[in-house]
């Protein structure tokens, strides 16, 4: 029945949801989809940076016409494979953050080293949104902030550079092996 004097029965706490401002190194919680592809694809530019300083230093201090030398290549294992290790921890636990936020256990981020499987999981954790409310992994991450979102969008121009310029570079030595005095011998 309808009774005018009755207390209204609205939820005061309905508008204010809990949520928690997520933090690079953090190993649990929820992730979103931006903050996901951030933090990956900072973690794959260290590595890079890391390579290419290793590769730079072994290979400018090699002699002309010579190869890498063996300390080189130890010096090479010694800095990459921690780097590589640390890399490799942090994709995990961001993949896990990452499906608990999709409401789904952390334990699928072991179908990533299943092939076809993979691809499935790195679409899902790239395009999937999240629970909009709490769920059993905790509150919603806070909204990404002008930080997060001016480097997602400096990272997507990166990425899709990165493809277009290593398109233009495989095509300039496509031509370059197509030309006719490619396979030519002189003296002979």
């Amino acid at each position: 029945m309808n009774q005018p004097y009755q207390a209204p029965e609205a939820s005061l706490g309905a508008g204010s949801e809990e949520t928690y401002q997520p933090r690079l190194f953090q190993t649990s919680g929820r992730l979103g989809r931006a903050r996901y592809f951030v933090y990956v694809m900072a973690l794959t530019m260290i590595t890079y940076l890391a390579m290419g300083l290793v590769m730079g230093v072994g290979f400018g201090s090699a002699s002309p016409g010579s190869g890498p030398s063996g300390i080189f290549i130890i010096l090479m294992l010694l800095v990459m494979a921690p780097v590589s290790i640390f890399t490799m921890v942090m994709s995990i636990i961001y993949g896990i953050r990452r499906l608990n936020d999709m409401n789904m256990s952390g334990w699928m981020i072991l179908l990533m080293f299943v092939p076809i499987a993979n691809f499935v999981i790195a679409i899902m954790l790239l395009f999937v949104p999240g629970s909009k409310v709490a769920n059993k992994y905790g509150p919603k991450p806070a909204p990404n902030g002008n930080g997060v979102i001016a480097a997602l969008v400096v990272l997507l121009v990166l990425f899709v550079g990165g493809f277009v310029g290593m398109g233009a570079m495989i095509g300039s030595m496509s031509q370059g092996m197509n030309s006719p005095g490619m396979y030519q011998m002189d003296g002979y």
